[in-house]
């Protein structure tokens, strides 16, 4: 699941997954989430229900659209999956409970699901590869497992990788039918 590029002005974003089966795209979802709102754990949770072939759930960051956060445990305990959190960056938490608490009344709520997944996990399949994820739902040694299969080109999942692309190119093409270039 990865969101498209939204600008501040936005009310809403694109939420899109890309669902693989030996390594090709099986399916294609997508929604919308409110920017900075608090849907995101539903919709994500309504795409997963509608798709009805997802095993693993990846995500890029616990939030989507700016800072609608996702609560990775109740996604787990309503789609009895596992649910990886996976991104080259470590999260900078000061900065995530900064931006929090200059910019949303209740900044302790959304700050909430941050401090329950505590610190990322380092992943080092290779010597070239770094990559931090958080787990819920599955061992340390299972998430690695998946994440060696999922890590081909790069720091990203191929599912996280490609949804990426996909998010980008629709956001673009939605950038240049709003200034009239389509």
């Amino acid at each position: 699941m990865e969101d498209g590029p939204f600008l501040r002005e936005d009310i809403h974003c694109l939420i899109l997954g890309v669902v693989t089966a030996d390594s090709s795209i099986d399916q294609i979802l997508m929604n919308r989430i409110c920017v900075d709102g608090e849907d995101s754990t539903e919709k994500v949770a309504s795409l997963v229900r509608r798709s009805g072939k997802v095993d693993v759930l990846m995500l890029p960051s616990i939030s989507l659209g700016g800072f609608n956060i996702i609560d990775p445990y109740e996604l787990h305990r309503e789609l009895r999956l596992p649910i990886l959190i996976v991104n080259p960056k470590r999260p900078d938490m000061r900065m995530v409970r900064e931006a929090l608490q200059q910019h949303f009344v209740d900044w302790e709520e959304r700050i909430r699901v941050f401090n329950l997944m505590g610190s990322p996990k380092a992943f080092h399949p290779n010597s070239r590869i770094r990559t931090y994820y958080y787990a819920v739902g599955v061992s340390r040694y299972e998430a690695e497992s998946i994440l060696r299969v999922s890590l081909r080109f790069g720091k990203r999942p191929e599912p996280l990788r490609v949804a990426r692309i996909i998010a980008r190119a629709l956001g673009e093409l939605s950038s240049m039918k709003a200034l009239g270039r389509m």
